[in-house]
C-alpha cells in the first residue's frame, strides 16, 4: 500500500510540473539565415467563430525500485485519450478567448495504480471551461473551476510561451527558461524549472505551415506534500530529465495543428520514514495533441 501511495504521489508531482501557468523567465532570438525567406512572426491568432476539434493521446510509463542500479522493475502503463471541441469566442491584440468542451475521456491502465491527475481528468467528460491564449502560446485558465488546477490543466496545455515575440527565419533558435508552479507542496510555492531551446526548422512551400522543434531539461527538488495520492508520510523528491518535442503551426488558422512531446524523467524520493529506503522512479510521458 505504501508503495502505491508513493507511485501516485510521484505521478502527481511530475504531471503537474509539465502543465501550463508558467512564468516566462527569459527568451532570446539570435539571427539566422533563412535561405531567402523573409522573417516571419509566428503567433497564435485564431479567428473568432472558429471551431477546432482536438484529440489528446497521453501515455505514462513508470517503473520504481528501492535499489540503486535496479532497472528491472516492470513499467506500469497508463494511457488517456481525450476528445474536445474548442470554440474561439473573441480575439484582440492581447490574445484570444476560447471555450473548450471535453466530449469524451477514455483511460486505460495496468490496474496497479491510477494517478490523481487521470482520476480528475476522467471526471471532466462533458464539462466546459474558458481560457485565454496569448499570441506567444501562453495559456491562462479563467475562473476557479476544476480546470484551473495544475494537475488538470497539464493535460490540455502546451508548453508555455512557446513562440518568439520577434520575427524569425527558418533556422533561427530561441531559448526559454520558465519556472512552473507545482501543487504538490503544502505552501504551493515549489516549482520545476524547464530550460529549453526551440528551433524554427522549416516553412512549407505554400507558407501555410511552420515546423518547429524543441529540446530541454526539466529539474525539480523539494518536499512532497503529505497526503498526496492518499499517503500519510511526506518526503523529498529530486527530479531531472529531458524534454523533446515538435510543433506544427498552421499560420492560416493561427493555431498549433499538431504537437508531440516526450518527457523522460528520473526521480529519487527520500525521507519517507526511518525504515523506508529511497525510491528511484523512472518515468516516460508521451503526449500527442492534434486538431482533427
Amino acid at each position: 500500500m505504501r508503495r502505491r501511495r508513493v507511485l501516485a504521489a510521484a505521478v502527481f508531482v511530475v504531471a503537474a510540473s509539465c502543465g501550463g501557468g508558467a512564468r516566462e523567465a527569459g527568451a532570446q532570438v539570435p539571427a539566422a539565415s533563412g535561405g531567402g525567406v523573409a522573417p516571419l512572426v509566428l503567433q497564435l491568432r485564431p479567428h473568432p467563430g472558429d471551431l477546432l476539434r482536438l484529440r489528446l493521446d497521453q501515455t505514462i510509463e513508470m517503473g520504481v525500485s528501492a535499489r540503486a542500479g535496479d532497472d528491472t522493475t516492470a513499467a506500469d502503463v497508463t494511457s488517456l485519450v481525450m476528445l474536445a471541441r474548442l470554440t474561439v469566442e473573441s480575439s484582440d491584440l492581447e490574445g484570444a478567448t476560447v471555450m473548450a468542451v471535453a466530449d469524451s475521456v477514455r483511460i486505460e491502465n495496468s490496474g496497479r495504480y491510477q494517478s490523481d491527475v487521470l482520476r480528475q481528468a476522467a471526471a471532466l467528460q462533458g464539462q466546459r471551461f474558458r481560457f485565454r491564449v496569448a499570441p506567444d502560446g501562453a495559456t491562462t485558465v479563467a475562473g476557479a473551476d476544476a480546470w484551473a488546477a495544475p494537475a488538470v490543466g497539464s493535460l490540455l496545455s502546451q508548453l508555455p510561451a512557446t513562440l518568439p515575440r520577434d520575427a524569425v527565419v527558418p533556422g533561427a533558435t530561441w531559448n526559454r527558461s520558465v519556472d512552473i508552479p507545482l501543487a504538490a507542496t503544502t505552501d504551493g510555492r515549489a516549482t520545476a524549472t524547464l530550460t529549453a531551446t526551440f528551433r524554427f526548422d522549416s516553412l512549407s512551400r505554400s507558407g501555410e505551415f511552420a515546423y518547429l522543434s524543441m529540446k530541454g531539461r526539466l529539474v525539480r527538488s523539494g518536499p512532497m506534500q503529505p497526503g498526496v495520492g492518499g499517503g500519510s508520510n511526506g518526503g523529498f523528491v529530486q527530479t531531472s530529465g529531458s524534454v523533446t518535442g515538435s510543433l506544427l503551426l498552421d499560420r492560416r488558422r493561427g493555431w498549433i495543428a499538431d504537437a508531440r512531446t516526450v518527457i523522460a524523467l528520473k526521480s529519487l524520493v527520500s525521507g519517507r520514514g526511518k525504515e523506508a529506503a529511497p525510491l528511484r522512479v523512472r518515468m516516460k510521458i508521451t503526449q500527442w495533441m492534434r486538431v482533427m
